[in-house]
This record gives structure tokens, C-alpha cells and sequence, in this order.
């Protein structure tokens, strides 16, 4: 079997295949540049992510951090042998510290180090084998698990070597989009050998994430490449660490789940909203940067929290994003709106079968893991 090496972006650990940061500290106390960057703080007048479930899949999460008690689901972890509901405790403190970019709420000690600090998370761990690896297939089986099980956002601060393009790439977005979960990923940590948009990020219709450095430009850890979508802060972010404790760190998994917590705040505010319309907010509303219009550095540019709620949206917005299959639902469309719409029939059935097919074409999907590659601390 053909194995192909993939990245996990993990933090508060020593550096691997990743451009070292100077000057990170991690016994510096945490500022909140990153939520004055993004907004976050007005964003909080208008929504601050309640009733809204965010699945991590990733390494666990510590459900006891007092920045979270309360609102960790008990989620599951996904094995070989199928998922185990409840076995989602955090042993790395990778998952923990990105449910805490994503919903980290005020304590006694500390203030809100979240973007949304009433969501909820939903852990999905992923079993590694012996060698520490995940497997491709059991990430993809988490989301589609997280999907079933009533997340909304779904945060993948993962990253690797793209695959070929296996048809159940594009069911995976397909069928989030069906169920209006919006998918967001990280573009990658720089390596001096790989440097492009690591995979899922790579897939269309994914909101790719790369990371923004303190002064504006972009992080120079970030991978960088076309398929970018939105840029969001990445260097010297607090993380929830296994010691009670938190620490600065860096990388793309971080901006990722910043953006993550952004979309949370959407759902919040607009209910009713479809994830084309969440994320039409989210790109519409994003402050330009880099070369004018999407640009493969910035993509559509960095996320305005504040500007993300109060940008106007059509209801019923067309996903604005590129997929797999837009070509078809284009011709679709374009029948129905000829009256022709009984032509489209075959193709509405395709597409059924498709998500239908989704399950047993992941579980073929054999042979490709995921190797662990550090954030900078």
C-alpha cells in the first residue's frame, strides 16, 4: 500500500519541519493583540458564540480547563475498529489548547482568551498507531462523525502533502454543505521543503486558513499557495496547556481555529443562516491585504470578527467558494432556471447516491497518515 506522509500541527512542543519563531517566549504573559486584530471584542456586543457546537478534530480536549468546564461535549474517539463515543480525553494538549482559541472563556486568573466563549466544543480524537501517526481516512471519519452528531463548525487544524483527488474528497464537502456545517483547516507550517496548501485545506470548498503575523505581514511560518482563503493571526497566541497553565505559541492550527471561533460567532448571531451564507460573511467581510482582491499570501484577506456580523448577506447565498462539482450544479442550475428542471433529475440522483457512497469510499481510502510536525513555541 502507497503511504504518503501528512503534517499535525501540534503546539508546546520542540519544532519540526517548521521555520523557528524568534523571540517566542513561552513564559510571557498572553496580550490580546490577535482579538484587537480581529475585532473580537466588538464582535462580543453582538454575539459570543452561544448555542453553537464546534467539533475539534484533533487530539482530545481536556474537558476539566476551567476555560472550557461546562461545555466540552463528550464526543469520541475514532478508531480503527469505529468510533467510541466518550474516549475523548486530551493526552497531548493539542486539541485542548485549539478549543481554547476557539472558545476559551474568561476565569478567575485569566481574561477570555476565545473568540467564542460561549460555544461549545465537540472533541473528535483521532487513534494514532504505534508510530504516532494518524491515518487520513479516521480524520475524514471524525468529520463525518462530527457532522451526524450536530456540530456546526467543524475546526481541522491539520495539514499535509495533498493526495490525488479521490472522489470522496469532494462527498466530504458535499455532504457537510448538505448539512450546513462549514469545514475550516490550516494551510500548513512552512517547511524549507514543503511550503503549499497541505491537505484538507487543499480541498475545494475547505475555508483554507494561513496565518498573519503581529505586524500585518504574513507569519512566516505559514505555508502559502492559491487554494488560501482567509488569513487570521498565527504568531505568539496563548494555548491551553496540561499544566493549568498558558503558554505562547505559534502556527497556522492556531489561525485556523481562530477562524473557527469567527464562524461560531456567525452561527450564533443568524441561526437560520446556511454555511454559504457564513461563509460569504466571512470572506466578503474580510479586510484586504497583500495583492488587491485574493491574493495566495492573505487569500480573500484577514477576518473582521465585528465586520463578519454586521456585512450584509443574501439569504440564500451561492457558496462562494470553488468545488469539485461546481461545474455540475452550474448546468443544474442553469436547467432549472430554463424549465427544464425534470433534466436535472439524473443528476439530483447522482448526487443522493453519491453522499450515500460517502461512507463505504472512506473506508477504502487506505494507506495514508498523518505524521506530527510541532508548532514553534
Amino acid at each position: 500500500m502507497r503511504r504518503i506522509a501528512v503534517a499535525v500541527l501540534l503546539a508546546l512542543v520542540p519544532v519540526l519541519f517548521v521555520v523557528p519563531l524568534a523571540n517566542a517566549d513561552p513564559s510571557m504573559d498572553a496580550d490580546d493583540w490577535y482579538l484587537e486584530a480581529m475585532k473580537v471584542t466588538q464582535a462580543h456586543d453582538l454575539s459570543e458564540g452561544s448555542d453553537v457546537t464546534v467539533a475539534v478534530i484533533d487530539t482530545g480536549v481536556d474537558p476539566g480547563r476551567p476555560e472550557l468546564v461546562g461545555r466540552v461535549l463528550p464526543g469520541a474517539l475514532i478508531t480503527e475498529d469505529g468510533p467510541k463515543p466518550g474516549s475523548s480525553f486530551d493526552e497531548d494538549g493539542h486539541g485542548t489548547a485549539m478549543a481554547g482559541l476557539i472558545a476559551g472563556a474568561e476565569t478567575s486568573d485569566n481574561p477570555a482568551i476565545g473568540v467564542a466563549p460561549k460555544a461549545t466544543i465537540m472533541p473528535v480524537k483521532i487513534e494514532r498507531d504505534p508510530n504516532g501517526t494518524l491515518d487520513h481516512r479516521l480524520v475524514y471519519e471524525g468529520v463525518r462523525w462530527a457532522i451526524d452528531h450536530g456540530a456546526a463548525v467543524v475546526n481541522l487544524s491539520l495539514a499535509g502533502r495533498p493526495t490525488e483527488d479521490d472522489a470522496w474528497k469532494s462527498e466530504l464537502v458535499e455532504y457537510a454543505l448538505a448539512n450546513d456545517v462549514v469545514i475550516v483547516a490550516a494551510v500548513g507550517n512552512r517547511s524549507v521543503a514543503e511550503a503549499a496548501v497541505g491537505e484538507p485545506a487543499s480541498i475545494p470548498g475547505v475555508v483554507a486558513v494561513s496565518g498573519m503575523a503581529r505586524d500585518g505581514s504574513i507569519w512566516s511560518g505559514s505555508a502559502t499557495g492559491d487554494e488560501v482563503v482567509l488569513c487570521a493571526p498565527a504568531q505568539d497566541l496563548p494555548h491551553l496547556d496540561g499544566s493549568d497553565d498558558v503558554r505562547l505559541a505559534s502556527g497556522t492550527s492556531a489561525a485556523t481555529a481562530l477562524v473557527s471561533g469567527s464562524a461560531a460567532l456567525i452561527r450564533s448571531a443568524f441561526p437560520d443562516a446556511s454555511a454559504a451564507e457564513v461563509v460569504s460573511r466571512l470572506v466578503d467581510s474580510a479586510t484586504d491585504a497583500g495583492e488587491k482582491g485574493r491574493d495566495p499570501s492573505y487569500g480573500f484577506g484577514t477576518v473582521n470578527a465585528h465586520a463578519a456580523l454586521t456585512t450584509s448577506v443574501q439569504p440564500g447565498a451561492r457558496y462562494p467558494l470553488d468545488l469539485l462539482e461546481d461545474d455540475v450544479e452550474t448546468a443544474v442550475a442553469d436547467l432549472s432556471e430554463l424549465g427544464g428542471w425534470w433534466l436535472a433529475v439524473p443528476a439530483i440522483v447522482a448526487a443522493v447516491a453519491g453522499m450515500g457512497a460517502f461512507y463505504w469510499l472512506v473506508r477504502r481510502a487506505r494507506g495514508r497518515q498523518l505524521v506530527p510536525v510541532e508548532e514553534s513555541a
